[in-house]
């Protein structure tokens, strides 16, 4: 990791442009990702390189600093399991209710590359769940906006 990207992570609230997105898009990441393994070693870090370069395709700083923020959130949640699954959830929740725009955050396409069938069957109920709470928000902030629209 560069200096750079090194000082973006840390002092991301300063340097940072629209922050809180990439930190939403970030705990998404980590919550799926950490439910598929037991470590954060564990974790598919290819898989996140390769979406991170797909969502910020010009930015390299921006993608580096997501992939940290995704580690320093998925070794969080690991650390605490299994009540930082609640609580990573309820954060969620409570932000795609706060600011419907951070449900379009939330891709299946890309939290599916993250799906595992080999693992235990624990993991992959809680995977499974998960990926469904994720797809409600996205599918319930988008109908609330449309809602509006015929307003």
């Amino acid at each position: 990791m560069s200096v750079k990207s090194w000082l973006l992570t840390v002092f991301r609230e300063l340097f940072l442009y629209h922050y809180k997105s990439l930190e939403f898009r970030a705990e998404i990441f980590a919550l799926i990702m950490s439910s598929g393994c037991k470590s954060v070693k564990e974790c598919d870090f290819e898989t996140l390189k390769e979406v991170a370069a797909e969502i910020y395709a010009n930015d390299k700083h921006r993608q580096e600093v997501f992939i940290n923020i995704v580690k320093e959130y998925a070794a969080m949640i690991l650390r605490n399991a299994p009540a930082s699954y609640d609580e990573a959830v309820k954060d969620i929740n409570r932000k795609t209710r706060a600011n419907k725009s951070f449900a379009a955050k939330i891709s299946p396409s890309h939290i599916n590359r993250f799906l595992k069938d080999n693992m235990d069957e624990n993991r992959q109920l809680l995977q499974q769940r998960i990926k469904e709470f994720l797809e409600d928000q996205s599918k319930e902030a988008l109908l609330s906006d449309s809602k509006y629209e015929n307003l």
